[in-house]
C-alpha cells in the first residue's frame, strides 16, 4: 500500500504532459491535463499570409482551448517574410514576449478582447504593420503591456474599433488606472478624453501620440508615469496643469 502511495506520489509531481503538432499549418503546443494549446514556432518553414488563430482546435477526439500566442515570427537573428496578417482569438489570454518580432511582412494585427497580456517585445522590428483592430476598446485597456515594443501600435501607429479608426479617444468609465504603454506610438489620436474614475496614468501610456491636439484629464488624477505623454506638441491653447509635473 505503501508502494501504491509513493507511486500516486511520483506521477502527481511530474510535469504535465505535453504534445507539439501542426493543426491546419498551425503548430502548436498540447497540454492534456489542462486541455490548452499554445500557438508556437514552425517545425520546419515558417508562417505565411494571413492566418486567422482558431478559439479552439481538436487533437486525437480532444478539444483544446487555444490560450497562447508564444511564436509566430523570427529572433534577434531570424526574420519572417511571409506573414502578413493575424487574428488572435477571444480564447487568447498571453502574446509572448517576441511573438511576431521581425515579422517584416506583417501589415495588419486583430486582438481579441481575451487578451490580458503582451510580452516586452512582441512585435519589434515587425516595422510595417500599419493596422491594429480590436472590438472592445475597455478589454483594450485592460491590456498588462510589458514594454513598448510589445505594444503592435508602436509600428502600426493607427488603431481601429470596430473597422473605424479612433481619433477621438475615450475612455471608458469605471476604468481606474490607465496601464503603462496602452496607447503606446498611436500617433492616428488626436484627443483623450479620461474620466473621473481614473487615478492614475501609467509609464508612457501616450508616449509617441504626436497627432494629439487636446487631453482632458480630470481632478481624479493623481499620480501620471514617466513619459506619459512624451514626445508631444501640443498647439491647444491650453494645457492641462499637471503636464509641468510631467517633464513633457
Amino acid at each position: 500500500m505503501r508502494a501504491l502511495f509513493l507511486s500516486l506520489a511520483v506521477l502527481l509531481s511530474l510535469p504535465m504532459l505535453a504534445v507539439e503538432v501542426e493543426i491546419d499549418g498551425i503548430n502548436y503546443e498540447l497540454i492534456t491535463k489542462t486541455k490548452e494549446a499554445t500557438v508556437i514556432k514552425k517545425s520546419s518553414g515558417e508562417y505565411s499570409g494571413d492566418i486567422i488563430i482558431p478559439e479552439t482546435v481538436e487533437y486525437n477526439d480532444i478539444i483544446y482551448n487555444v490560450i497562447c500566442v508564444e511564436r509566430m515570427g523570427g529572433w534577434y537573428n531570424e526574420y519572417n517574410y511571409g506573414l502578413t496578417s493575424v487574428t488572435i482569438p477571444n480564447s487568447v489570454t498571453s502574446i509572448g514576449s517576441v511573438a511576431f518580432m521581425n515579422c517584416r511582412s506583417l501589415k495588419s494585427v486583430t486582438i481579441g478582447n481575451g487578451v490580458k497580456s503582451i510580452g516586452t517585445e512582441a512585435f519589434h522590428y515587425s516595422d510595417r504593420l500599419t493596422a491594429v483592430y480590436i472590438s472592445d476598446i475597455e478589454a483594450w485597456c485592460n491590456i498588462k503591456f510589458e514594454g513598448g515594443a510589445g505594444n503592435p501600435l508602436s509600428s502600426a501607429h493607427h488603431l481601429y474599433l470596430n473597422g473605424e479608426e479612433v481619433k477621438d479617444l475615450i475612455i471608458p468609465d469605471g476604468l481606474e488606472s490607465i496601464n503603462d504603454y496602452i496607447f503606446y506610438g498611436c500617433s492616428g489620436l488626436t484627443s483623450v478624453t479620461i474620466p473621473n474614475s481614473v487615478t492614475n496614468l501609467g509609464r508612457s501610456a501616450f508616449s509617441g501620440c504626436s497627432g494629439l491636439t487636446s487631453v482632458t484629464i480630470p481632478n481624479s488624477v493623481t499620480s501620471i508615469g514617466d513619459g506619459a505623454f512624451c514626445l508631444l506638441v501640443f498647439r491647444s491653447p491650453k494645457q492641462p496643469k499637471l503636464f509641468r509635473n510631467n517633464q513633457i
